[in-house]
C-alpha cells in the first residue's frame, strides 16, 4: 500500500462517497476506485460496502480506519524528518489556547533565533490522542497536557500552574453562588484536572449548563460581548482585566488552579529534538 491509496480510503470514509472523494483529491473516480481495488487486495480486507446510492465501512474498514490515520501520519512526519532544508525538525502538540496565548509569541522568537529548526505544532486534536499515538508512535516529540496519563514509556515536567478565575464584563459586589451556575448567563467551559471533578461535585451529578463550549476562543468573545459569565484560566484573562475590559467576579467558594505539563518519551529524553522542544517552552513561557 503506499499514501495515495490511504489518502483515498481516508477521504471516502470521511465524505461516504467516491465522487466527492475524487473531487476532495482533485483526481477522477476511476483513480479513486482503482486504488481502494490495490488496497483492498493489499489488506486482504473489504474496506466499503457500496451500491448505487449508498457507501459504507465494512467492519475491516472501521477496524482499518485509526491504523491508515496513523500511518499516514507517520509518511507525512517521516518527509519532515527527511528534509534536508533543516538540520532538525520538532513537532509538539497542545490545546489552542496554550498556543495562542501562552507559547505563540516564544514560538515565533525561537523562530528567528534557530532558523534551522523546522517547528509544527498540532491543536484541536483529542487529548488522549496526543499521548496515546501522536507521542507514542513518535509523531509528536513533545506534547502539552493539562492532565497527562501516567505512562511507563512517558515522562512529564510541569511547565506552569494557571489560576482560573469567574469573570464578566461587569464587575458584581455580590459573590457568585453555585446556583448561579443554574441561570442563562452562565457560559461553560471545560478546563484540565481537577477543574472538571471540582465543578462537578460543586454543581450536582445532574447540571447542564444552558450555554457550554470547548473553544477558549469562543468563551472569550462570548464574556467581551457581555453575554454572560464564565471560566478563563488568569493568563488568557490578564490583558483584559488589566484594560478593564473583562471582570474578575468574586466567588462563594475556591477555584483550583491547573497543571500544564510536557509529555515526551523517556527512552528520547536526550534527542535533539526534545531538548530543543522544552528549551523553546521554557523560553517561551518567560
Amino acid at each position: 500500500m503506499d499514501s495515495s491509496q490511504l489518502e483515498a480510503f481516508i477521504a471516502i470514509a470521511r465524505l461516504l462517497n467516491f465522487t466527492k472523494a475524487a473531487e476532495h483529491l482533485h483526481i477522477s473516480q476511476s483513480a479513486v476506485t482503482a486504488r481502494i481495488k490495490a488496497l483492498e487486495t493489499a489488506v486482504g480486507k473489504t474496506l466499503f460496502e457500496r451500491d448505487n446510492r449508498n457507501v459504507s465501512l465494512t467492519k475491516a474498514g472501521v477496524a482499518f480506519y485509526p491504523y491508515a490515520e496513523r500511518m499516514l501520519r507517520l509518511f507525512e512526519e517521516s518527509k519532515l524528518t527527511l528534509s534536508d532544508t533543516f538540520e532538525h525538525s520538532l513537532v509538539l502538540s497542545g490545546p489552542g489556547s496554550v498556543w495562542h496565548y501562552r507559547y505563540l509569541p516564544g514560538i515565533l522568537r525561537f523562530k528567528r533565533e534557530h532558523p534551522n529548526v523546522a517547528v509544527k505544532f498540532l491543536s484541536n486534536i483529542d487529548p488522549d490522542y496526543m499521548i496515546r499515538d501522536l507521542l507514542l508512535d513518535g509523531i509528536v516529540h513533545l506534547s502539552i497536557k493539562f492532565d497527562p496519563p501516567d505512562h511507563p514509556k512517558v515522562t512529564k515536567q510541569l511547565l506552569f500552574e494557571d489560576e482560573i478565575v469567574l469573570l464578566a464584563k461587569e464587575p458584581r459586589d455580590r459573590p457568585v453562588q453555585k446556583e448561579d451556575f443554574r441561570s442563562a448567563e452562565y457560559c461553560h467551559i471545560t478546563w484540565g484536572a481537577p477543574f472538571p471533578g471540582w465543578f462537578a461535585e460543586l454543581v450536582g451529578p445532574a447540571f447542564v449548563p444552558a450555554l457550554e463550549t470547548d473553544h477558549s476562543t469562543i468563551m472569550l468573545t462570548i464574556l467581551l460581548q457581555g453575554a454572560g459569565f464564565g471560566f478563563l484560566p488568569r493568563s488568557v484573562a490578564q490583558p483584559y482585566l488589566d484594560s478593564q475590559t473583562l471582570f474578575e467576579l468574586p466567588c462563594a467558594f475556591d477555584i483550583p488552579s491547573i497543571r500544564a505539563y510536557a509529555a515526551y518519551l523517556t527512552d528520547l529524553r536526550d534527542h535533539d529534538s526534545v531538548k530543543l522542544g522544552l528549551k523553546l517552552l521554557q523560553t517561551g513561557d518567560s
